[in-house]
């Protein structure tokens, strides 16, 4: 088992009320990573542009952390590192593409969101979405956020210009699964998002503010759309939770969070799927209690009037904020119901 992220969001709110920043920044870097890393300035903008490999074997990923070992890539699959430009930003982004694909066409494409401190590599062993990918056919698009746009490489999603359809990393994200899917013909509802914490918050805001992009995305241990508007806010709505001040997920959304978690509330799940509804009202709900892997697991499944599941949420007992199931070769992973595999069966079924 490897360690679950542990930060102490109510005194490092209060700090930041208070305006003791350099504290609660130390307070945060320690938390997350034990880095005391400097402050760096934000990203420089850059042209639009396609999506490229690298000229280099070895890409510079900007301070990426990239302990852990290898990743396990299953044998014929390519998991490649490439560049792509878009939307005012470039990012480094692992791309899989697996054996299975050589002759029949994929069953989808997978956008998959790093939490803090991580990285693609790492989060993929954590995950173990190679494997799962493999087997059902899943393009896998990974980018990794560097550390001149986060100094924890976390995804901005407490920034609103990191939300708009017209700039930032949002938009980015949308251009590269764009990008990515047009290559191997995927269609938009077989275009899927999924993320942990910082990641999860995106893949909430990608599902709200492109709708249209993708035909289901999965938010682990993340936060609503519009659940903060800065730096401060940010930290008030991980201790506090809240509802968030944005559209809703659109598309069809699956939702897990740890009854234990102290990073981010388990209140702000609860948020995303209210927020979620009010979207998409009319759906009948049915709950109903499972033990999973040891774990007492409340599950909630929402349906459309044809019968369509069209969100589904875990709540995980004694869970806290690492993903669930996940293996001990990556970063921020516990034991408990397999995460990876419940959401490939929502996105794929």
């Amino acid at each position: 088992m490897t360690k679950p992220l542990t930060l102490d969001m109510t005194k490092i709110t209060q700090l930041m009320r208070d305006g003791q920043l350099s504290e609660a920044t130390r307070m945060i870097q320690t938390g997350l990573s034990g880095d005391a890393s400097p402050q760096v300035a934000p990203p420089m903008p850059f042209p639009q542009g396609g999506f490229q490999k690298p000229a280099f074997a070895a890409p510079s990923l900007d301070g990426l952390r990239r302990g852990g070992g290898a990743v396990t890539v299953p044998q014929g699959g390519q998991w490649s590192w490439r560049t792509h430009h878009g939307a005012g930003q470039t990012r480094e982004v692992r791309v899989y593409v697996p054996a299975s694909v050589g002759e029949e066409a994929p069953a989808g494409l997978l956008l998959l969101l790093h939490g803090c401190t991580q990285d693609p590599d790492d989060f993929a062993r954590g995950t173990a979405i190679l494997q799962a990918a493999e087997r059902d056919r899943m393009i896998v698009v990974a980018p990794a956020q560097p550390t001149s746009a986060n100094m924890n490489r976390c995804w901005t999603w407490f920034d609103p210009r990191h939300a708009a359809t017209d700039g930032g990393e949002a938009a980015f994200l949308v251009d590269l699964t764009r990008t990515v899917a047009q290559e191997h013909a995927i269609p938009p509802d077989r275009r899927f998002a999924a993320g942990l914490s910082a990641g999860g918050a995106m893949a909430v805001i990608l599902g709200a503010v492109f709708t249209d992009d993708f035909g289901a995305v999965a938010c682990h241990s993340g936060l609503p759309n519009g659940a903060a508007r800065d730096m401060g806010g940010a930290f008030a709505a991980m201790s506090q939770g809240g509802p968030g001040q944005g559209a809703g997920v659109g598309c069809r959304l699956f939702v897990i969070h740890g009854t234990a978690d102290r990073t981010v509330t388990p209140r702000n799940g609860e948020a995303v799927l209210d927020q979620a509804l009010r979207r998409q009202p009319g759906l009948t709900r049915r709950a109903a209690d499972a033990r999973l892997e040891g774990h007492a697991v409340s599950i909630g499944r929402h349906r459309d009037a044809d019968g369509q599941l069209r969100i589904q949420t875990w709540t995980v007992q004694g869970l806290g904020h690492a993903w669930s199931g996940g293996a001990p070769q990556g970063s921020h992973t516990a034991p408990g119901p397999d995460a990876t595999e419940a959401m490939m069966r929502f996105f794929l079924d």
